[in-house]
């Protein structure tokens, strides 16, 4: 959702956006609380609790339920926009499919991933890693998943 204050950054920044791009604040990084701009290995001290508690905010982390619901409701948004502006296009069938390419930090497409395909406990997952510039369809089916990897501890100085 293009903000204000989203507008006031892409003129600071003499940014131009095309029409068809959409900025969304709820697809922002995953807030890490005081482990926020850490090595890497700190991310051992919150992914196994995620596994037993989505909702644990230990170091003052958001909690992966809380980027579930605003992921949720980004995506929610970006549909809305998109079958609004389809219904703005001349010529447009009723029955036409638009694809639409988000992206964000690997947690919270991961988070976002698990929770629309239905995973039970989306505390999981990190068992779900994106690989560097991977791309993945994104489907409302668990067997949409990638076969889960167990989460490896990341090593001190990373």
């Amino acid at each position: 959702m293009e903000t204000e204050e989203n507008q006031k950054i892409i003129q600071e920044l003499n940014l131009q956006i095309v029409q068809d791009i959409v900025l969304d604040d709820g697809l922002m990084e995953r807030y890490f609380g005081r482990l926020d701009g850490d090595y890497l290995f700190t991310y051992a001290y919150v992914w196994p609790v995620d596994m037993f508690d989505s909702t644990q905010k230990g170091f003052d982390v958001e909690s992966v339920a809380e980027v579930s619901k605003r992921t949720g409701d980004a995506m929610l948004r970006i549909d809305s926009d998109v079958v609004n502006r389809g219904k703005e296009l001349n010529g447009r069938s009723e029955g036409s499919r638009d694809i639409v390419v988000i992206t964000s930090h690997a947690d919270t497409l991961q988070i976002l991933q698990v929770y629309a395909a239905g995973l039970p406990n989306v505390g999981m997952f990190s068992s779900y890693r994106f690989e560097n510039g991977e791309v993945r369809e994104m489907q409302r089916t668990l067997s949409s998943l990638p076969a889960p990897v167990p989460l490896q501890v990341p090593q001190k100085g990373t």
